[in-house]
């Protein structure tokens, strides 16, 4: 005769129901503290990405007071030597930095100017670009891609391309024949590869003058003015500006052979200039935030043409 045992039974499911009840219990906790964990890595890189916002955001802000309060000296003309060409400024924010470049877009060449304002090649600057791209060791037929990017007629010309060149790619598009917005729109012509625009973009802009400041150019730039200007010439430039910046245009003829090629450069060189490009950035913790402007300034005011927040 076999004897029941049912207290140990009991026991048994008990001990399995306890178990059970321990184990949900320690999901709860887990799946509580991990929500709570999430809810504060997410607070905290929220309050990193705030303050890097703001703090890059007052790196615009003082760039613009730099260029600004640059604007009203009595000194007329701008040149690398300025408290504004430094290749970084530093602006202390909560134990950390926003650190600030400003850069001169009339030192490059304007893309812009290489079709007239009713569309029309402009061909003084066409022949400018070419130099540039010939310097750069650039094919100069995507001088002609650009201009049939920018005009207003469907003709290309002898390397360029139009909307039959477009309207033939794998995904298709027609030219813009209208003004560039950005630099990196050049990525849509044909010819602009990523490699070209590495060496280009340094020395290009949309949103210069129609004049080139020849205290702030690269090497490049004003080796492209003419035809006839010599490395000796540029370097001559280089030397002279840093000693002294351009007061006005003409001081560039007392550079040795410059008087003789000034009358043929005089109308795209200037000694000042008037839109800037910012970059401001600042970093809180892991979180970088970052600003790109662009800014016309007059001797008032300040006005922004582009601005990106990264």
């Amino acid at each position: 005769m076999r004897i029941a045992k049912p207290l140990s039974n009991r026991c048994g499911m008990a001990l399995v129901l306890t178990i059970l009840i321990v184990s949900l219990l320690t999901i709860t906790v887990f799946d509580i503290f991990h929500e709570s964990w999430i809810q504060t890595v997410l607070a905290s890189v929220y309050r990193d990405d705030t303050r890097a916002f703001y703090a890059a955001r007052s790196g615009q802000d003082a760039a613009k007071l730099i260029l600004l309060e640059d604007a009203r000296s009595p000194i007329r003309r701008d040149a690398l030597t300025e408290e504004w060409a430094q290749s970084t400024i530093p602006l202390p924010i909560d134990n950390e930095y926003a650190w600030i470049e400003i850069r001169d877009e009339s030192g490059k060449i304007n893309l812009n100017s290489l079709t007239t304002s009713r569309g029309f090649p402009n061909e003084r600057w066409i022949k400018i670009f070419s130099r540039l791209l010939r310097r750069l060791e650039i094919n100069e037929g995507i001088a002609d891609s650009l201009v049939d990017w920018m005009d207003r007629d469907s003709e290309p010309r002898p390397d360029g391309a139009e909307d039959g060149y477009y309207s033939s790619l794998k995904n298709p598009y027609r030219a813009k024949n209208a003004k560039l917005d950005s630099v990196d729109e050049l990525l849509l012509v044909r010819g602009f590869t990523p490699k070209v625009m590495d060496k280009l973009r340094e020395h290009v802009s949309v949103w210069g003058a129609d004049k080139i400041n020849i205290n702030t150019a690269s090497d490049m730039v004003l080796w492209s003015l003419d035809d006839d200007m010599t490395g000796e010439m540029v370097k001559g430039i280089l030397r002279a500006r840093l000693a002294a910046p351009f007061g006005k245009r003409e001081d560039v003829k007392r550079i040795p052979g410059l008087s003789e090629i000034y009358p043929k450069i005089a109308l795209s060189i200037d000694v000042k200039s008037n839109i800037f490009s910012v970059k401001s950035s600042a970093t809180f913790n892991e979180t970088v935030k970052t600003i790109v402007a662009v800014y016309k300034r007059s001797s008032s005011d300040v006005k922004t043409l582009f601005y990106k927040v990264m």
